[in-house]
């Protein structure tokens, strides 16, 4: 029984050992060129810009909701010169 589990360790051991052989050893490559960036740059931009009008209304939608308003206030009578 011992000799078995002496065996199957050392199966286990080799397998362990020998399975970083199967894996891939090429480097990743990328073929694509700087103005291919540049244009993926520009669309991401492009978007960006045109989600600024957008956070602008939600923040004056939260201002306005959460906001002191004035009507609540007491204003003091205009003062009359004669």
């Amino acid at each position: 029984m011992k000799k078995h589990i002496k065996n199957n360790l050392l199966t286990i051991m080799f397998i362990a050992l020998t399975t970083p052989v199967f894996a891939e050893t090429a480097a990743r490559e990328d073929n694509s060129m700087t103005l291919v960036y540049l244009f993926l740059g520009t669309c991401g931009l492009i978007i960006f810009l045109q989600l600024i009008p957008v956070f602008t209304m939600a923040f004056g939608i939260i201002k306005g909701v959460f906001g002191k308003k004035e009507d609540d206030e007491v204003k003091p009578a205009p003062v009359k010169y004669h």
